[in-house]
């Protein structure tokens, strides 16, 4: 008999790994499910965490929040310096490899994703070790074009799967991300299926503030981020309306 098996969800509160985690809980439908969301000082803490506790609630899955703030501290990438300007991406320049290619380094903060997978590793293990209930541990990173990420790679997941087993007493932990063949538009298909409520997850590498519509507190996206841009054409390319808020279109 296989062992029921439940979910720790890495979540950030973007369009993607809000995604995944509705996917873990209506297709996986994991005997239990935790939501871990780290702080590492990123500038857009405040839109992410307000969005997260509603998914939280919305997806009756409990919320830990972690302290990371010591990575924000060593990082150089302009997500966690707010006093730095984030500049316009172009849309023609989303798909310059070249370009993109110079661009990591700004957006690149030291070992974040392998860091909050071991932060999911830890709470399983020690699930494990005082109760026997086995937890996977689930990202919402996705094949990004025209240039990857490292730590956004079917090699790096591998990679850190077999770290997990070494770097844990029983093993057997499975670090998973269900949508890393997924393109930014077939996410947002996949999500529109599940029923996300785009309106509660935030994409915005900037911060643009909080506005009040139809009774509703909802964040701003600044529009013109290249993290923006992506979330715009993804909509637009998917067929699926866009609700978000853009203080620039």
């Amino acid at each position: 008999m296989s062992e029921d098996r439940s979910a720790i969800c890495c979540i950030s509160g973007g369009a993607d790994s809000v995604t995944m985690a509705y996917y873990v809980k209506k297709v996986i439908k994991p005997e239990h499910m935790l939501l871990i969301f780290c702080n590492y000082r990123q500038r857009t803490y405040a839109y992410e965490e307000f969005c997260i506790k509603e998914i939280s609630r919305q997806l009756k899955a409990p919320l830990k929040l972690i302290d990371m703030r010591w990575l924000g501290e060593i990082s150089t990438s302009l997500l966690t310096h707010a006093e730095k300007a984030i500049p316009e991406t172009k849309n023609e320049d989303l798909w310059n490899a070249e370009k993109a290619r110079d661009r990591i380094l700004k957006w690149w903060d030291p070992c974040r994703n392998a860091i909050l997978l071991l932060v999911g590793l830890a709470h399983a293990e020690s699930f494990y070790i005082s109760t026997r209930e086995r937890f996977d541990v689930y990202i919402g990173i996705r094949r990004e074009t025209p240039v990857a990420m490292k730590d956004n790679t079917p090699e790096f997941l591998e990679e850190i799967n077999r770290l997990g087993e070494q770097a844990t007493h029983h093993g057997g932990y499975k670090l998973l991300a269900p949508l890393i063949t997924y393109d930014k538009d077939k996410v947002v298909k996949l999500g529109q299926e599940l029923k996300v409520p785009w309106i509660y997850t935030y994409s915005c590498y900037a911060g643009y503030g909080f506005k009040t519509v139809g009774g509703k507190k909802l964040p701003v996206h600044c529009g013109t981020c290249s993290n923006c841009k992506r979330r715009k054409l993804a909509f637009a390319d998917s067929g699926v309306r866009d609700p978000s808020i853009y203080a620039k279109s």
